[in-house]
């Protein structure tokens, strides 16, 4: 069966499908395993604790889910990541990121977030080794973002004494470990 041909056996089986979490499958490789491609009226996607789907990551092809809008990314194996998100990886439809329980995550890749112009909420959670924001910025579209249990990072966003205060003044809500600051 071709990629084609899954794709249209998918979008056929569940045409109105708007939400979909994957989880805890670790042999999980592609996408296009199984028949697995998505279907691109997804408005929302969890990725959850699929070390090997992480791995392949660079290969997932979200720039095709032109209608998705929130997508959540945890796991909880050593080095599944430690930069996140690849240039071109992500929709710019993209409204909501959670990013969590990566724990060797070192660094938010600035040239992942450049294209992201509809990105109103981040999340960031238990991101223990999480030194820094990227040094481009994030999204001028940012309105909320939100930290926890993050302590490299937590330091870096005190307001007006955090070295990466500056690169989120312009947020209208930030909250960090459930206080707003």
């Amino acid at each position: 069966m071709t990629a084609l041909q899954r794709d249209i056996q998918m979008r056929t089986a569940f045409p109105s499908l708007r939400v979909m979490e994957i989880s805890n499958c670790l042999e999980l490789e592609s996408f296009l395993e199984g028949g697995l491609l998505l279907p691109s009226s997804l408005n929302g996607l969890s990725i959850i604790n699929c070390k090997k789907l992480f791995a392949n990551r660079i290969h997932w092809n979200l720039q095709r889910l032109t209608s998705l809008t929130c997508l959540r990314i945890r796991s909880m194996y050593e080095g599944a990541l430690d930069s996140f998100p690849e240039e071109g990886l992500l929709p710019a439809t993209l409204i909501s990121l959670s990013i969590s329980n990566l724990p060797n995550l070192k660094e938010l890749n600035g040239k992942g977030f450049q294209h992201l112009v509809c990105l109103k909420q981040l999340w960031i959670l238990s991101c223990e080794q999480l030194h820094y924001l990227p040094k481009e910025g994030l999204p001028d579209s940012l309105s909320y973002l939100f930290i926890f249990e993050c302590p490299l990072l937590n330091r870096r966003c005190q307001r007006e004494k955090g070295e990466d205060w500056p690169k989120i003044s312009y947020i209208n809500r930030v909250q960090i470990d459930g206080e707003f600051i």
